[in-house]
Protein backbone atom coordinates (compact mmCIF):
# COMPACT_ATOMS: atom_id res chain seq x y z
CA UNK A 1 0.00 0.00 0.00
CA UNK A 2 1.16 3.53 -0.76
CA UNK A 3 2.69 5.68 1.94
CA UNK A 4 0.49 7.88 4.10
CA UNK A 5 1.82 11.43 3.77
CA UNK A 6 1.01 14.91 5.00
CA UNK A 7 1.91 17.94 2.87
CA UNK A 8 1.80 21.34 4.55
CA UNK A 9 0.32 23.93 2.20
CA UNK A 10 -0.25 26.65 4.80
CA UNK A 11 0.85 26.82 8.44
CA UNK A 12 0.17 30.45 9.30
CA UNK A 13 -2.16 31.83 11.96
CA UNK A 14 -5.20 33.92 10.97
CA UNK A 15 -2.97 36.42 9.16
CA UNK A 16 -0.44 34.87 6.82
CA UNK A 17 3.21 34.82 7.76
CA UNK A 18 5.50 36.62 5.26
CA UNK A 19 5.27 34.66 2.03
CA UNK A 20 2.95 32.15 3.70
CA UNK A 21 -0.60 30.89 3.59
CA UNK A 22 -3.23 30.18 6.21
CA UNK A 23 -4.31 26.71 7.29
CA UNK A 24 -4.16 24.01 4.62
CA UNK A 25 -2.87 20.42 4.66
CA UNK A 26 -3.02 17.64 2.10
CA UNK A 27 -3.39 14.11 3.47
CA UNK A 28 -2.64 11.52 0.82
CA UNK A 29 -2.38 7.79 0.40
CA UNK A 30 -2.19 6.45 -3.11
CA UNK A 31 -4.86 8.13 -5.20
CA UNK A 32 -6.79 9.31 -2.14
CA UNK A 33 -5.98 12.98 -1.60
CA UNK A 34 -7.93 14.97 0.97
CA UNK A 35 -7.46 18.67 1.62
CA UNK A 36 -7.80 19.45 5.32
CA UNK A 37 -8.67 23.13 5.74
CA UNK A 38 -8.66 25.61 2.86
CA UNK A 39 -7.56 28.96 4.25
CA UNK A 40 -6.33 32.10 2.50
CA UNK A 41 -3.58 31.33 -0.03
CA UNK A 42 -3.95 27.54 0.04
CA UNK A 43 -5.40 27.03 -3.44
CA UNK A 44 -2.29 28.23 -5.29
CA UNK A 45 -0.12 25.94 -3.18
CA UNK A 46 -2.47 23.03 -3.86
CA UNK A 47 -2.39 23.60 -7.63
CA UNK A 48 1.40 23.39 -7.59
CA UNK A 49 1.04 19.79 -6.45
CA UNK A 50 -1.92 18.25 -8.21
CA UNK A 51 -4.69 18.97 -10.73
CA UNK A 52 -7.98 19.81 -9.06
CA UNK A 53 -9.67 16.81 -10.66
CA UNK A 54 -7.37 14.56 -8.62
CA UNK A 55 -8.58 15.99 -5.30
CA UNK A 56 -10.80 13.50 -3.45
CA UNK A 57 -12.49 15.78 -0.92
CA UNK A 58 -12.13 18.74 1.44
CA UNK A 59 -12.59 18.51 5.22
CA UNK A 60 -13.02 21.66 7.34
CA UNK A 61 -12.56 21.69 11.12
CA UNK A 62 -14.49 24.85 11.91
CA UNK A 63 -16.06 27.89 10.32
CA UNK A 64 -13.43 30.59 10.79
CA UNK A 65 -12.38 32.30 7.57
CA UNK A 66 -8.67 31.45 7.81
CA UNK A 67 -9.65 27.77 7.61
CA UNK A 68 -12.09 27.83 4.68
CA UNK A 69 -12.00 31.06 2.66
CA UNK A 70 -10.07 29.64 -0.31
CA UNK A 71 -13.13 27.50 -0.96
CA UNK A 72 -14.24 30.60 -2.90
CA UNK A 73 -11.47 30.58 -5.56
CA UNK A 74 -11.52 26.77 -5.49
CA UNK A 75 -15.19 27.02 -6.45
CA UNK A 76 -14.26 28.98 -9.57
CA UNK A 77 -11.52 26.50 -10.44
CA UNK A 78 -13.91 23.57 -10.14
CA UNK A 79 -16.59 25.35 -12.15
CA UNK A 80 -14.52 26.74 -15.01
CA UNK A 81 -11.14 25.06 -14.95
CA UNK A 82 -11.78 21.33 -14.73
CA UNK A 83 -14.25 18.73 -15.92
CA UNK A 84 -14.74 16.11 -13.22
CA UNK A 85 -16.61 12.84 -13.59
CA UNK A 86 -18.68 14.12 -10.66
CA UNK A 87 -18.91 17.91 -11.03
CA UNK A 88 -19.33 18.40 -7.28
CA UNK A 89 -16.35 17.91 -4.97
CA UNK A 90 -17.25 16.32 -1.61
CA UNK A 91 -16.95 18.92 1.15
CA UNK A 92 -17.24 17.84 4.79
CA UNK A 93 -17.83 20.53 7.41
CA UNK A 94 -19.34 20.90 10.90
CA UNK A 95 -23.00 21.15 11.77
CA UNK A 96 -24.52 24.42 10.58
CA UNK A 97 -22.30 24.66 7.50
CA UNK A 98 -25.18 24.33 5.02
CA UNK A 99 -26.89 27.48 6.25
CA UNK A 100 -23.55 29.21 6.82
CA UNK A 101 -22.40 28.74 3.22
CA UNK A 102 -25.82 29.71 1.90
CA UNK A 103 -25.48 33.02 3.74
CA UNK A 104 -21.91 33.44 2.53
CA UNK A 105 -22.95 32.79 -1.07
CA UNK A 106 -25.69 35.38 -0.75
CA UNK A 107 -23.20 37.91 0.64
CA UNK A 108 -20.57 37.22 -2.04
CA UNK A 109 -22.74 36.86 -5.13
CA UNK A 110 -26.34 37.45 -4.15
CA UNK A 111 -26.92 33.71 -4.55
CA UNK A 112 -27.53 31.30 -1.66
CA UNK A 113 -26.71 28.46 -4.09
CA UNK A 114 -23.30 29.94 -4.97
CA UNK A 115 -21.43 26.84 -3.74
CA UNK A 116 -23.98 24.19 -4.71
CA UNK A 117 -22.83 23.47 -8.27
CA UNK A 118 -19.25 22.75 -7.24
CA UNK A 119 -19.47 21.19 -3.77
CA UNK A 120 -21.44 18.27 -2.41
CA UNK A 121 -21.67 19.57 1.13
CA UNK A 122 -21.99 17.10 3.99
CA UNK A 123 -22.27 18.10 7.63
CA UNK A 124 -20.27 15.41 9.38
CA UNK A 125 -21.50 13.69 12.49
CA UNK A 126 -18.69 13.84 15.07
CA UNK A 127 -20.08 10.71 16.69
CA UNK A 128 -19.60 8.67 13.52
CA UNK A 129 -16.45 7.76 11.58
CA UNK A 130 -15.99 9.13 8.08
CA UNK A 131 -14.22 7.17 5.36
CA UNK A 132 -12.81 8.85 2.25
CA UNK A 133 -11.21 6.11 0.22
CA UNK A 134 -8.44 4.58 2.32
CA UNK A 135 -8.47 7.49 4.81
CA UNK A 136 -10.62 7.04 7.93
CA UNK A 137 -11.53 10.19 9.89
CA UNK A 138 -12.56 10.49 13.52
CA UNK A 139 -13.69 13.84 15.00
CA UNK A 140 -13.68 15.29 18.48
CA UNK A 141 -15.11 18.62 19.65
CA UNK A 142 -12.32 20.69 21.23
CA UNK A 143 -12.20 23.99 23.09
CA UNK A 144 -12.32 27.03 20.79
CA UNK A 145 -14.34 30.21 20.36
CA UNK A 146 -16.70 28.48 17.91
CA UNK A 147 -17.37 24.74 17.54
CA UNK A 148 -14.08 23.27 16.30
CA UNK A 149 -13.29 19.63 15.65
CA UNK A 150 -9.89 18.03 16.00
CA UNK A 151 -9.53 15.05 13.75
CA UNK A 152 -7.65 11.77 13.67
CA UNK A 153 -6.90 10.34 10.24
CA UNK A 154 -5.96 6.68 10.03
CA UNK A 155 -4.43 5.02 6.99
CA UNK A 156 -2.37 2.24 8.50
CA UNK A 157 -0.66 4.84 10.70
CA UNK A 158 -2.41 7.61 12.61
CA UNK A 159 -2.24 11.37 12.10
CA UNK A 160 -3.99 13.68 14.56
CA UNK A 161 -4.68 17.34 13.76
CA UNK A 162 -5.61 19.60 16.67
CA UNK A 163 -7.55 22.12 14.55
CA UNK A 164 -7.79 25.39 16.50
CA UNK A 165 -7.96 24.41 20.15
CA UNK A 166 -7.02 25.33 23.67
CA UNK A 167 -5.63 22.51 25.84
CA UNK A 168 -8.47 20.16 26.76
CA UNK A 169 -9.08 16.56 27.71
CA UNK A 170 -10.86 15.83 24.42
CA UNK A 171 -7.75 16.69 22.43
CA UNK A 172 -5.45 14.66 24.66
CA UNK A 173 -7.74 11.66 24.36
CA UNK A 174 -7.93 11.89 20.56
CA UNK A 175 -4.16 12.38 20.21
CA UNK A 176 -3.26 9.42 22.41
CA UNK A 177 -0.60 7.29 20.75
CA UNK A 178 -0.63 9.22 17.46
CA UNK A 179 2.24 8.57 15.06
CA UNK A 180 2.24 12.25 14.06
CA UNK A 181 0.53 15.04 16.01
CA UNK A 182 -0.05 18.21 13.98
CA UNK A 183 -0.79 20.76 16.70
CA UNK A 184 -1.43 24.47 16.70
CA UNK A 185 0.73 26.92 18.67
CA UNK A 186 -0.97 30.18 17.76
CA UNK A 187 -0.18 32.32 20.79
CA UNK A 188 3.06 33.32 22.47
CA UNK A 189 1.61 33.53 25.99
CA UNK A 190 -1.58 32.74 27.86
CA UNK A 191 -2.13 36.46 28.42
CA UNK A 192 -3.03 36.70 24.72
CA UNK A 193 -6.07 34.47 25.23
CA UNK A 194 -9.22 34.81 27.33
CA UNK A 195 -8.34 34.83 31.05
CA UNK A 196 -11.15 32.35 31.68
CA UNK A 197 -9.73 28.87 30.90
CA UNK A 198 -13.16 27.71 29.75
CA UNK A 199 -13.28 30.47 27.15
CA UNK A 200 -9.83 30.00 25.67
CA UNK A 201 -9.28 28.98 22.07
CA UNK A 202 -5.55 28.59 21.31
CA UNK A 203 -2.31 27.09 22.62
CA UNK A 204 1.22 28.21 23.33
CA UNK A 205 4.15 26.09 22.14
CA UNK A 206 4.67 24.87 25.72
CA UNK A 207 1.05 23.77 25.92
CA UNK A 208 1.27 22.00 22.57
CA UNK A 209 4.32 20.12 23.82
CA UNK A 210 2.58 19.28 27.08
CA UNK A 211 -0.47 17.85 25.29
CA UNK A 212 1.86 15.80 23.06
CA UNK A 213 3.71 14.46 26.11
CA UNK A 214 0.53 13.58 28.02
CA UNK A 215 -0.93 11.87 24.94
CA UNK A 216 2.22 9.83 24.33
CA UNK A 217 2.49 10.73 20.65
CA UNK A 218 5.50 9.69 18.61
CA UNK A 219 6.25 12.98 16.82
CA UNK A 220 5.06 16.56 17.21
CA UNK A 221 4.66 18.98 14.30
CA UNK A 222 3.82 22.57 15.31
CA UNK A 223 1.56 24.60 13.05
CA UNK A 224 -0.62 27.74 13.04
CA UNK A 225 2.34 29.66 14.50
CA UNK A 226 3.70 33.16 13.95
CA UNK A 227 6.87 32.73 11.97
CA UNK A 228 9.88 34.98 12.30
CA UNK A 229 13.56 34.15 12.42
CA UNK A 230 14.11 35.35 15.96
CA UNK A 231 11.08 33.56 17.42
CA UNK A 232 11.05 30.24 15.56
CA UNK A 233 13.94 28.71 17.47
CA UNK A 234 12.42 29.63 20.80
CA UNK A 235 9.02 28.17 19.86
CA UNK A 236 10.68 24.94 18.82
CA UNK A 237 12.73 24.71 22.03
CA UNK A 238 9.74 25.43 24.25
CA UNK A 239 7.61 22.75 22.63
CA UNK A 240 10.46 20.23 22.47
CA UNK A 241 11.35 20.69 26.14
CA UNK A 242 7.71 20.20 27.19
CA UNK A 243 7.22 17.19 24.92
CA UNK A 244 10.55 15.44 25.32
CA UNK A 245 10.33 13.82 21.90
CA UNK A 246 10.95 14.62 18.20
CA UNK A 247 9.54 18.07 17.49
CA UNK A 248 9.51 20.15 14.30
CA UNK A 249 7.93 23.30 12.95
CA UNK A 250 5.56 22.59 10.06
CA UNK A 251 7.24 24.06 6.99
CA UNK A 252 5.05 25.14 4.11
CA UNK A 253 5.73 23.11 0.99
CA UNK A 254 7.24 20.18 2.87
CA UNK A 255 5.79 16.66 2.98
CA UNK A 256 6.01 14.40 6.03
CA UNK A 257 5.61 10.64 6.20
CA UNK A 258 3.06 9.76 8.86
Amino acid sequence: MSEFRLTVLGASPAWANPGGACSGYLASRGRDRVLIECGFGVLGRLRERLPLDELSAVVISHLHADHFMDLVPLRYGLKYGYLRADPRLPLFAPSGATEFFARLGRALDGDPHFFDQTYRLNEYNPEAPLEIGSLAFEFRLVRHYVPSYAMAIRAGRRLVFSADAAPCEALRDLAEGADLFLCEAAIDGREEDDPNPDHRGHMTAVEAGTVAHEAGVTRLLLTHYRSNTARNGQILREASDAFGGPTELALEGRSYDV
